[in-house]
């Protein structure tokens, strides 16, 4: 049995019960990495000159002794941010990103990076150099990607939650198939400095998994510094399901879960309102996915010119790199591979397309969230002899509209007839904000899993 992780149960201990006379902490940075979660961590013993180890004989903060992890693409300092390869391991930061230095003075402790798929272009976190993540509960099914170490550590118990990356639901993905919640903030919401990036025009967008959605609101409020919203009376509810996006081309098991969600909100008396997309959400996936190959070069380029110890251009970075994702990198997003202007173009004026027919939609239907399907699938058994077998399109199909439009997005889980997890999403009105976000979720996440 998993021991999860509740973080608004451990904020009501006080700090010293959190970091007591048992010494607890320590053995939670001893935590066994069965599931190849991370790729660096801190060192166990506490006498080590390790920073983290210096900053806990430091009292103070609302979240002292609370752990967390941070995505191997995202700065921490006094750790290298690789980007899961090896050829960026010199590559020391000299400051931590915003939100982990906002976590750094409220007083939480990242125990260490975790593993994604190479250079975060992926979706399966099959690293080559630092193995494959293992999916806790269900160990012969994909844990899902990129960030898929962060989902993996908070369903594994390594820690109370873990911050990310989502481009092309990069957060989202891997949160439904450990079975964990994610939640894409909006944009700008969390900064991205100190991101390696995969886009240049405002895609990606930093994010967090925790094991509940009601964790990751009581988080979301300490780091912004306001007072959490209450949960809101289902009544108050006003939830659009699409037939043709929520309920749509699914595998059954999902379909189920999907309607058997849509009949609690609608039994606890929330308001549903049947009402389809446009086409242009069918079309969010692929242009997604050819604004990230055409903007990868020029975008990583740019940060690597701002590294010192890295080399100064992606082409030299992979020159020597014979992998499976180095290799797709450069049959996709370089010369003559790379979409071109025109295609690029193109894609971008869909992405636009479909940020404004999100904004109509909500306009249109009153309502304040889309529920669908994380993923039409569930989480799809490992073939170690073909990794071609899986459709990237249909992972991406839902959650590249939230990524196009650019709005908060955010899942939970529920076990699903196959015994297996199934991602509930909740693509958020433009029109509400982040905080008003939260609280509606969570009161859905409480309804459905109730």
């Amino acid at each position: 049995m998993l021991s999860k992780k509740n973080l608004r149960q451990a904020l009501e201990q006080s700090a010293s019960i959190r970091m007591g006379a048992s010494n607890l902490f320590y053995k939670e940075i001893d935590w066994a990495d069965n599931y190849h979660v991370f790729v660096n961590r801190i060192p166990v013993a506490p006498e080590s000159d390790f920073p983290v180890h210096a900053a806990l004989k430091r009292w103070g903060g609302i979240l002292f002794g609370i752990s967390y992890i941070v995505k191997d693409s995202i700065d921490v300092a006094g750790f290298p941010t690789t980007n899961g390869t090896l050829a960026l391991n010199s590559n020391y930061p000299s400051v931590d990103n915003s939100l982990v230095a906002r976590l750094r003075t409220l007083g939480a402790i990242c125990i260490g990076k975790a593993n994604l798929d190479e250079m975060s272009y992926g979706w399966s976190s099959d690293n080559p150099y630092f193995g494959r993540v293992v999916n806790p509960a269900y160990p012969h099914h994909s844990p899902g990607g990129s960030s898929g170490g962060c989902a993996a550590g908070v369903a594994g118990g390594a820690a109370y939650f873990a911050v990310g990356e989502d481009t092309v639901g990069s957060l989202r993905i891997p949160a439904a198939f450990c079975g964990v919640s994610a939640y894409r903030a909006p944009h700008p919401g969390f900064t991205t400095d100190g991101v390696c990036p995969l886009t240049s025009s405002g895609y990606d967008q930093l994010g967090l998994i925790a094991n509940t959605l009601d964790d990751i609101s009581l988080l979301d409020s300490l780091i912004h510094e306001y007072e959490e919203l209450p949960a809101v009376e289902p009544i108050d509810l006003h939830i659009a399901v699409a037939a043709n996006f929520s309920l749509a081309a699914l595998a059954p098991n999902v379909e189920e879960s999907m309607s058997e969600a849509v009949f609690k909100l609608s039994g606890a008396g929330a308001n549903i309102v049947m009402q389809e997309v446009p086409a242009s959400f069918e079309l969010a996936a692929h242009a997604l996915v050819t604004i990230v190959n055409h903007e990868l070069l020029e975008a990583f380029n740019c940060y690597l010119g701002s590294r010192a110890q890295c080399p100064v251009t992606l082409q030299e970075l992979l020159k020597n790199v014979d992998t499976s994702v180095a290799n797709k990198i450069k049959a996709l997003a370089f010369p003559p591979g790379r979409p071109s202007l025109s295609a690029y173009e193109r894609a971008q004026a869909v992405a636009g397309e479909v940020k404004q027919d999100v904004v109509d939609y909500f306009n249109k239907s009153k309502c304040q969230v889309l529920i669908h399907p994380t993923v039409g699938i569930t989480t799809p058994a490992i073939n170690y002899r073909d990794q071609s077998s899986t459709d990237y399109f249909a992972l991406a199909r839902h959650v590249s509209v939230a990524s196009c439009a650019q709005t908060v997005a955010m899942n939970f889980s529920v076990m699903g007839p196959s015994a297996l997890p199934v991602g509930i999403e909740m693509l958020c009105s433009p029109a509400i904000d982040h905080k008003q976000a939260l609280a509606i979720c969570r009161t859905i996440e409480t309804i459905v899993k109730g």
